[in-house]
């Protein structure tokens, strides 16, 4: 991994001074190691800050040694593109507009980041520049030299904006339109910007100061620039507040949330903010980095989804709606992808954050009511990519855990369009439905990443049916938990895998279980295998026997880490990815297979759980710039480990419990919403002892593998004994097998 930024060299009394931003943004289009940025921003704040080293997609790189601005930015990541952005960058001598003219030096040895403000100083320009975050709005403190040509540049980037200074209010107003897909024909992203100390020259960044006499500037980018003399008061506070509903929305939320407040104040508030939800988990028993990982790990979780809402004059909740526009009432949310986010973050809000957890399904309602759809990836509103309806899952997942506080029946009516309504756009529903409900899969000779499809599919029908059974829609629970099954359509008992079948029922050949793409997405039949979340029992029953399952899961960590790129025609970042992982065929860097080391606990071997998710921990995150497997994908990957530390995890939500593996803390205190408390105790637990000998919940034996939801949020203490050897016993007979929907073959 690489070296520890100086970052870490800070004092650290909180968990939120713990968090080390940087970590994960050592990466590129062609390797990922987080694809993330140092974000500044509240917990689900619609604004966002981040330092600029690149004006494309890779915001920040770690290693690059050109500092571009303070970005405004809502990416929720590179391969989705940013919206609603507007960068800062102060200079001196002369206002340069472009990012690879205005660029300066910088080194890390002075550039602080943490979740509640971000600092640099700028070789070029002497000049010392901050943000720190408030829900919607930012406050940047700018420490120029003494000089009387002091600028501040605002870019707008592209696709077109709109500026103009208001004298009398020493203010700036503006709004961008540029995006990258998934808007309305009416988006706009305003913003009003207020200085500390008086603006003397406004007009085209780049120009000379006689031609500063505009007050209005559009285009497609606008880059504006305002001087200051800074002769004799080289600090200047800028005030930015933003809003997707109008120019007056984001003076009023600038108003509401910065008012009078300096930078100070606001980064201080942050910090506590930040601390308050940090503070849900305590853990002792950690080393720094450790630490350093964990917290940074949940502080990622909690960044996503993005809310959309702002409180109006009256403090009432209104929407910019992404899915139909217009302005609309209630919550909303958006910059999610939930094919990865239903696995892990939602899992973890349901236990930390359910009150959140509410919120974010009340505006996934809204989503359906307006735009007559549940997304599947949404930035803002709908956008092609991925698989599967999983909003699914995360709506079931969370009113089967007693988190109703939404329109359940509209909530269900939608899921049910998802799953059986054929849809003429790929950023909505399922592609391939028809063929998936005649056929019982979906043929991969008519439609691409089909067998992919019909395993997420089966998962989906299931969440489905766990939600009818709720509700009391016995007709319906009955046929969705009939199409659950139909994972066993695709796979071949004679090769042993899920593999491509085409409209006619052959099997599509060639087969390489290491090629990836063709009937795969983003991943191989060595992944795609195990993707029956909602039924193991069924699967095992597939290959014969626990001992079979458990040799062919086995075979996926020594089975050498080759691949075919197949349909992609190249290597992928995902593929370079599994092969440094050197795990075999696993691949933590995506998130087909994350649950797959999970699944052992079924086939009667829960030891393997136990040694494989503490080696997954241990090699692959850590408190470095390259320290997260891949794509950190809007919190999944930080929350596999969020829970993982914990010894707990979710490998079907919409069944609500959490298999048990192995805690890496000797205690873990979780403070639940309600007051209580959920204590993991781990005594003996050791770098060289993963393996739990024993375990008592609430001081009475336990002898399964998992916990179920209900327990854990009674609040009480697992009690698990760790020790450097296997116990093969503990957990291992088949009635102590987490839930499966069918039972488990006879021995």
């Amino acid at each position: 991994m690489s070296p520890s930024p100086p970052n870490r060299r800070a004092p650290r009394d909180t968990p939120a001074d713990w968090v080390d931003p940087l970590i994960g943004t050592d990466s590129s289009y062609e390797f990922s190691n987080g694809n993330t940025y140092p974000t500044v921003a509240l917990p689900w704040g619609m604004a966002a800050w981040t330092p600029q080293t690149q004006d494309d997609a890779w915001t920040y790189r770690y290693r690059d040694e050109a500092f571009q601005g303070i970005r405004l930015t809502h990416q929720p990541s590179p391969w989705i593109g940013d919206y609603g952005r507007l960068t800062v960058m102060p200079q001196t001598g002369r206002a340069l507009a472009l990012p690879a003219a205005r660029a300066s030096p910088f080194s890390h040895r002075r550039e602080r980041a943490r979740p509640y403000g971000y600092a640099v100083h700028l070789d070029r320009y002497d000049v010392r520049v901050a943000v720190a975050p408030t829900r919607r709005c930012g406050v940047l403190r700018v420490d120029f030299p003494a000089t009387a040509e002091a600028f501040l540049v605002f870019d707008t980037h592209g696709g077109g904006a709109e500026v103009s200074f208001d004298a009398e209010n020493n203010r700036l107003v503006g709004c961008t339109r540029g995006h990258s897909g998934g808007v309305p024909d009416d988006f706009a992203h305003h913003f009003v910007v207020t200085f500390s100390r008086p603006v003397v020259a406004f007009g085209a960044a780049g120009t000379d100061e006689a031609g500063w006499t505009e007050t209005r500037l559009a285009g497609d980018r606008v880059c504006a620039a305002v001087r200051f003399d800074a002769r004799h008061g080289q600090r200047v506070e800028v005030r930015v507040g933003t809003s997707f509903l109008s120019a007056a929305q984001a003076a009023r939320n600038l108003t509401r949330e910065v008012g009078t407040r300096t930078f100070g104040q606001v980064q201080r508030a942050a910090r506590q903010v930040w601390n308050r939800h940090l503070q849900r988990v305590e853990i002792e028993g950690a080393t720094e980095g450790q630490r350093t990982t964990f917290y940074t790990a949940l502080w990622r979780a909690l960044l996503f989804p993005r809310p959309l809402h702002e409180p109006d004059e009256t403090g009432a909740l209104r929407h910019w709606s992404p899915f139909a526009g217009g302005v609309h009432d209630g919550p909303m949310y958006t910059d999610n992808g939930f094919w990865d986010t239903y696995r892990t973050v939602y899992p973890l809000l349901s236990i930390l954050f359910p009150r959140r957890y509410a919120r974010i399904v009340q505006g996934l309602v809204h989503a359906y009511r307006e735009g007559g759809w549940l997304p599947k990836w949404m930035s803002p509103g709908y956008r092609d990519c991925m698989i599967g309806t999983h909003a699914a899952a995360v709506i079931a997942d969370g009113f089967l855990k007693g988190i109703r506080d939404f329109d359940a029946p509209t909530a269900y009516a939608a899921m049910v369009q998802d799953a059986t309504v054929p849809s003429r756009n790929g950023a909505v529903g399922r592609r391939g439905v028809a063929r998936y409900e005649a056929l019982g899969y979906v043929p991969c000779d008519e439609v691409g990443e089909a067998t992919s499809r019909t395993l997420e599919f089966a998962y989906g029908d299931f969440c489905v049916a766990r939600l009818a059974e709720a509700l009391g829609h016995t007709a319906d629970a009955e046929r969705f938990y009939a199409r659950a099954l139909s994972y066993r359509h695709v796979f071949d008992p004679a090769a042993g895998f899920m593999r491509g079948r085409r409209a006619d029922g052959a099997w599509h050949t060639p087969f390489d279980p290491t090629e990836w793409g063709g009937p795969f997405t983003e991943g191989s039949a060595w992944h795609f295998t195990w993707t029956v979340m909602h039924d193991p029992a069924g699967l095992i029953a597939l290959f014969g026997s626990r001992a079979a399952f458990a040799r062919k899961l086995d075979a996926v960590f020594t089975t050498p880490g080759e691949f075919r790129v197949g349909s992609y025609g190249f290597v992928i970042h995902e593929m370079a990815e599994m092969v440094r992982g050197q795990m075999g065929q696993y691949a933590q860097c995506n998130q087909p297979i994350h649950h797959a080391l999970y699944l052992y606990p079924w086939a009667g071997q829960p030891w393997k759980t136990q040694q494989r998710a503490r080696e997954v921990m241990t090699r692959m995150y850590g408190p470095t710039p390259d320290g997260l497997p891949g794509d950190e994908d809007n919190g999944e990957m930080s929350a596999w480990y969020v829970l993982s530390a914990l010894g707990l995890y979710p490998v079907a939500p919409a069944d609500p419990h959490y298999v048990l593996g192995s805690p890496l803390f000797t205690r873990a205190t979780l403070h639940l919403p309600g007051g209580g408390t959920f204590t993991i105790e781990a005594p003996g637990n050791a770098p060289d002892a993963p393996y739990v000998q024993s375990a008592r919940l609430n001081g009475q034996p336990h002898g399964r593998a998992f916990i179920h939801h209900t327990a854990l949020c009674q609040g009480g203490t697992l009690r698990l004994e760790m020790g450097p050897e296997p116990n093969t016993t503990w957990a291992a007979a088949p009635a102590d097998a987490p839930p499966s929907l069918s039972p488990l073959p006879p021995e």
